[in-house]
C-alpha cells in the first residue's frame, strides 16, 4: 500500500482551501488592533470593499470577529422582540434554522412547509405575506448548502419590501460568488462569513445593514453588547473597536476581497455559473442524481447529489484513500446526499476534475461501474 497523493485538497462547501495569497496574507506581521491607526484604515478599506462587492453604498457595513452564526442571530436579535412574526421560508435546513432563533427570541415564526428540492417561488411568498398581513420579519437563506437549493434573492426581496417587511438574509454561501445588489434590491440585513468564497479561515461575520433594519434595532432595543449595532457605530466613530479585532483574519478577508475585485465581479460570477454546470454534468455522467431539481435553483458554490454508497463511508474512503475531502449533509439530509464545494478557488478546472476523478474512483473501488473519463471532460467542457 502506497500514499496515492501528494497533498491533500479540500472540495467541500466551506471552510475551504485556503489560495496562496490568504495564506501569505495570515503570516503578515501582527499588531495591536486595539491601538494601532493604521489597523482602523485597514478595517476601514475592507468594509468599503465589502460594499462595493454587495452594492451597499447606504446604511452601514460591519466586519466582527465572530463565525457567521454570530450574524445570523444578531439579526434576529436586533428585529425580532417577544410576539413579532416573522416569515421563515424553509425549504432547506438553514431556511429552517431560522425558526429557532426566531422563537429564542420570543418571536413567532410562520413556516412556509417547503419541499427541500426546489427554490422558494416568489408568488407562494407573496400569498403568504397576503394572509399574514402582520408579518413583520422574513428569514430566507440566499445559498442553502446542505441541499445546494438556490433561491432567487431579487426576486423575494421585491415581494418583501412591497409588503413592508424587513428582508434577512443569509447570503454565507454565495457572497462574492454570485450577484447581491443589497440597496438595489431593498434587503434589510445580510449576513455572510470568511470562509466560504473568499476562501479565508472561519472567524469573522461580514453584515450590511439597511436604514430601516436600523431603525427597526432601535424599536426592539434589544439589551445586548456583541451584537449591538449601536456599540458599534460608536466605537467606529471614536476610530476604534468594541473589543479587540483578530488582525490577520482582516488581512486575509481583505486579501481575498483584492483577489475578488481584481478579477472582475463579473468573471467571477460567470465562473461560478461554470462550476455549477461542470459538477452537475460530472455527477450526472457517473450515473447520480443531483438533489436540487434543476440546474438554475443550484448554489453556485456546492452542488448536493444522492449516492448509492452511505455518503459517510464514501467520503471517508476518498479522504483517506485519495486525500479528497468532500462533504456529506446535515439534519434531515445526513446519509442521504453528499456535495462538492465549488467557492472562490474550487470554481476553476482543476479543483473540479480533481474533485469528479476521486469521487469516481471511490465509486469504483466499492464496485460501480462508472465512466471518469465522460465525468472529466464534462468539466473539461463546461469551462471551455
Amino acid at each position: 500500500m502506497y500514499r496515492r497523493y501528494g497533498e491533500r485538497r479540500v472540495l467541500t462547501p466551506g471552510p475551504t482551501e485556503l489560495p496562496q495569497r490568504v495564506k501569505a496574507a495570515l503570516i503578515r506581521e501582527t499588531t495591536n488592533p486595539d491601538l494601532d491607526p493604521q489597523f482602523f484604515k485597514e478595517y476601514q478599506v475592507t468594509a468599503e470593499m465589502v460594499r462595493r462587492l454587495v452594492g451597499a453604498m447606504e446604511g452601514e457595513v460591519y466586519i466582527w470577529a465572530g463565525e457567521a452564526m454570530l450574524g445570523l442571530e444578531a439579526a434576529v436579535a436586533n428585529a425580532v422582540k417577544p410576539g413579532t412574526k416573522v416569515l421563515v421560508v424553509d425549504n432547506g435546513v438553514y431556511g429552517s434554522g431560522f425558526a429557532d432563533l426566531v422563537k429564542m427570541y420570543g418571536g413567532r415564526p410562520i413556516a412556509m412547509g417547503l419541499g427541500w428540492r426546489d427554490p422558494a417561488d416568489p408568488a407562494v411568498v407573496d400569498r403568504w405575506l397576503e394572509k399574514e398581513k402582520d408579518v413583520e420579519v422574513v428569514t430566507l437563506v440566499h445559498c442553502d448548502t446542505p441541499s445546494a437549493v438556490y433561491n432567487p434573492l431579487k426576486e423575494i426581496a421585491k415581494v418583501v419590501s412591497s409588503r413592508g417587511a424587513l428582508l434577512i438574509v443569509d447570503t454565507v454561501s454565495s457572497i462574492g460568488a454570485d450577484e447581491v445588489l443589497f440597496d438595489q434590491w431593498r434587503v434589510g440585513v445580510l449576513i455572510g462569513g470568511s470562509q466560504k468564497a473568499f476562501n479565508a479561515p472561519p472567524g469573522l461575520t461580514i453584515l450590511a445593514v439597511s436604514k430601516a433594519a436600523l431603525d427597526r434595532a432601535r424599536e426592539v432595543g434589544r439589551e445586548t453588547f456583541y451584537m449591538n449595532y449601536f456599540v458599534w457605530e460608536e466605537w467606529l466613530r471614536r476610530g476604534g473597536f468594541p473589543y479587540t479585532m483578530p488582525d490577520v483574519l482582516l488581512y486575509a478577508l481583505k486579501e481575498s476581497l483584492s483577489k475578488i475585485l481584481e478579477e472582475g465581479l463579473s468573471s467571477v460570477f460567470q465562473r461560478h455559473k461554470a462550476a455549477r454546470l461542470a459538477t452537475r454534468r460530472a455527477v450526472e455522467a457517473l450515473g447520480l442524481e443531483p438533489y436540487p431539481q434543476c440546474l438554475e435553483c443550484t448554489c453556485p458554490t456546492a452542488t448536493a447529489f444522492k449516492t448509492p454508497v452511505p455518503p459517510a463511508q464514501l467520503r471517508r474512503h476518498i479522504w483517506e484513500k485519495y486525500g479528497v475531502l468532500l462533504a456529506g449533509s446535515w439534519g434531515p439530509l445526513e446519509g442521504e446526499v453528499m456535495r462538492i464545494g465549488h467557492m472562490g478557488v474550487q470554481a476553476s478546472p482543476d479543483h473540479l476534475v480533481t474533485a469528479v476523478t476521486a469521487l469516481a474512483a471511490g465509486l469504483r473501488d466499492f464496485g460501480l461501474d462508472v465512466d471518469v473519463g465522460r465525468a472529466v471532460e464534462a468539466v473539461v467542457e463546461a469551462f471551455r
